[in-house]
């Protein structure tokens, strides 16, 4: 007997809807197999980035002292030095008949150095030419060494004169020498030596302490830490003068770093805490000003920033989202930072992303390579050079990110890049409004670069104390160093001179002195 049509009919809507539920199986499966796959794809992107991180080059990156203690001379001695050609050596030069040394020139020592004179003469049996005729001295062949002698300590003994009369009913002394630290033995030259050495040298307290010891001269690293402590409160009246300065300029760059502070109320010692670097990348006498603070929200970025009127340049970070609120402020981008995300996904991104990478590193290619052509330039020119040939470039480059965004996974290397890329884009050509402005944020960077540095010997502070002594001390050390100012003569002489200031005068000179516009005159 045969099935009825309505039978045969409902047997054919059950197969339809079975056939269906298993297309809508295969579309879930298909659905969440690309969702493994680009998982897959983002976790071996990490990994190749931790690896990369851990083990192997990376650009942008400076080498810490931990991996130069046992191969520093090795390594440096194979790189090219530019100035070896100013350094003595010979080469063999081969010629016809004989072999001939070419000799090179020794760089000349410093005028300023003091000169030791040694006289080199010959013993009195050799002072006779071959006929027996004597000889005697009719000039001299000149060469200079460089000598150094480790530092040396010696004790100043102050003798306060006494005066009084006959009769011993009156009597006056004479006052003590103005210290920055008044009742401490340390003066304003072993301070400034012990500064120098941790925040410019990245040489960490308890190491100072070992040299000292080795001279015989007991100074314990507790003893150092709260010299620290109250040499740079004693600073504070400079600092903020500093900071006034930094906030009547006309451009401002921005970054942050963690540090770590081990005794704050209420928080974990492994919690992160941040140096933040505030710094004047255009003019001639730079500032660069480093505040602590134990968070990185926005309050934090409108305490530093919410008076400045002008260009501030920053990365994509959510904090400086707030600022914006200030109409006198111009936000502008950092395309170091967004350039970094193209080269992540160009070196440890997955294969179809390194394709899209290397395209958006040439588009940076040509910005950078022309920028740098436009370093010498006049304001003017550079600015309208920068439109001419850059404004283009730039166009191009956001036309071929918003047609290829969408190609990739968002969670990816290159999908963060372009999402980075296209919400900062304003930004990131921001630079474009004025010749005086950078493409990125480097001048910050490198300053930040300093801490780390030293961050990298010492790891944390202990206290918020200490932690504010090293934002206070980076920022001294750094603004003298970005203008060509000798960092140890600069901090000897504000050490010796705080204690005698009195007047908003007095700090402005020695501000100026800091930042190189007053001459630092020392021997």
């Amino acid at each position: 007997m045969l099935p009825s049509t309505e039978s045969i009919f409902s047997e054919y809507e059950n197969l339809k809807i079975e056939i269906n539920s298993l297309h809508s199986q295969a579309k879930t499966k298909d659905i969440l197999l690309k969702n493994y796959e680009e998982e897959n794809s983002r976790l071996q992107e990490i990994i190749r980035d931790l690896q990369r991180s851990k083990f192997g080059k990376k650009s942008e990156r400076w080498e810490s002292e931990e991996q130069l203690v046992f191969n520093e001379a090795e390594l440096e001695s194979l790189k090219p030095d530019p100035l070896c050609a100013d350094e003595e050596f010979e080469e063999d030069i081969q010629v016809k008949a004989h072999v001939k040394k070419k000799r090179g020139h020794r760089r000349a020592l410093p005028e300023d150095l003091d000169r030791e004179e040694i006289i080199v003469e010959l013993p009195e049996s050799e002072r006779f030419a071959d006929d027996g005729t004597p000889l005697k001295v009719i000039g001299y062949e000149v060469s200079e060494k460089l000598s150094y002698e480790p530092s040396k300590t010696k004790v100043i003994v102050y003798r306060r004169a006494k005066y009084g009369i006959d009769s011993g009913d009156y009597e006056k002394t004479a006052p003590p020498v103005p210290s920055i630290i008044p009742k401490g033995i340390a003066t304003a030259e072993l301070l400034a030596s012990v500064v120098v050495e941790k925040y410019g040298y990245g040489m960490p307290l308890y190491r100072q302490e070992y040299k000292f010891d080795q001279m015989g001269v007991d100074i314990t690293r507790q003893t150092m830490a709260r010299w620290m402590i109250t040499s740079a409160e004693a600073c504070m009246p400079v600092w903020n003068i500093l900071c006034e300065r930094l906030l009547d300029s006309f451009y401002v760059s921005c970054d942050e770093t963690h540090t770590q502070v081990l005794k704050e109320d209420g928080r974990k010692a492994e919690t992160k805490s941040w140096m933040w670097v505030r710094s004047t990348p255009y003019g001639k006498n730079k500032i660069v000003i480093f505040d602590y603070d134990p968070h990185r929200s926005s309050d934090v970025a409108k305490k530093l920033l919410s008076e400045f009127k002008g260009f501030l340049q920053v990365d994509g970070f959510a904090s400086y989202n707030a600022l914006e609120k200030n109409i006198e402020l111009i936000r502008i981008g950092c395309n170091m930072h967004g350039r970094r995300y193209f080269e992540k996904a160009m070196t440890t991104g997955a294969k179809p992303g390194q394709t899209l990478a290397q395209v958006a590193m040439k588009f940076y290619e040509r910005l950078y390579d022309h920028e740098e052509e436009l370093r010498l330039l006049t304001i003017d020119d550079r600015n309208k050079l920068r439109q001419e040939i850059q404004v283009p470039i730039w166009n191009e480059f956001k036309k071929w990110a918003d047609g290829n965004h969408s190609k990739v996974p968002p969670k990816s290397k290159i999908g963060e890049a372009f999402k980075y890329f296209r919400s900062e884009y304003q930004y990131l050509t921001g630079y474009l409004k004025d010749g005086r402005l950078e493409m990125d944020n480097g001048f910050a960077e490198r300053a930040i670069r300093k801490f780390a540095i030293g961050r990298n010997n010492w790891m944390f502070a202990d206290t918020e104390s200490g932690a504010n002594a090293s934002a206070m001390f980076y920022s001294l050390l750094c603004t003298a160093k970005v203008n060509d100012v000798n960092i140890y003569e600069a901090i000897k002489y504000l050490f010796k001179e705080i204690p005698k200031a009195k007047t908003i005068e007095d700090f402005e000179h020695l501000a100026d002195i800091i930042m190189g516009i007053t001459p630092l005159a020392y021997n």
